[in-house]
């Protein structure tokens, strides 16, 4: 793993976690529509069955069947697919994984700061440019004492 690639590497930490939080929710999402779907379809299978349809409604009616059926088979792949990926994420996901990825951001994103205002300050040394960051410092940390 090379380290020059830390935005990759918070991209890939964060689309786990997402992985990990939304793949429940996503197979909820998806048993909600597919109970829709087949409300939808009783719905014009009673239609077909109760009502008096002329040649062109009956056309009408199957063809809304048609759609819906097809939607809801959009809908169950899809919902196997998630099956399959539950199978795998069940074995990982509880509370410490999502906890311990967000740990994991959390640390990330301090590290990428501390080497942003990464500042040497000088012991011994006083003459060196170097030294003035560390006056500096010193007193802007004083400022900030008068002034809490």
């Amino acid at each position: 793993m090379q380290i020059d690639n830390i935005d990759e590497i918070e991209k890939f930490v964060e689309e786990m976690n997402y992985f990990f939080t939304n793949i429940e929710r996503t197979n909820s999402d998806l048993k909600n529509q597919l109970r829709t779907k087949e409300l939808e379809q009783d719905d014009l299978l009673h239609e077909i069955e109760l009502s008096k349809l002329n040649a062109f409604e009956l056309t009408k009616v199957a063809t809304r069947l048609q759609k819906t059926r097809k939607e809801r088979r959009e809908i169950k792949d899809k919902l196997e697919f998630i099956a399959t990926i539950k199978g795998f994420s069940d074995k990982y996901t509880n509370k410490l994984i999502t906890g311990d990825l967000i740990n994991l951001l959390k640390n990330i994103r301090r590290l990428r700061e501390n080497w942003n205002t990464r500042i040497y300050k000088t012991r011994v040394l006083e003459d060196l440019k170097i030294s003035k960051m560390k006056e500096t410092i010193q007193q802007k940390g004083e400022e900030k004492d008068v002034n809490s």
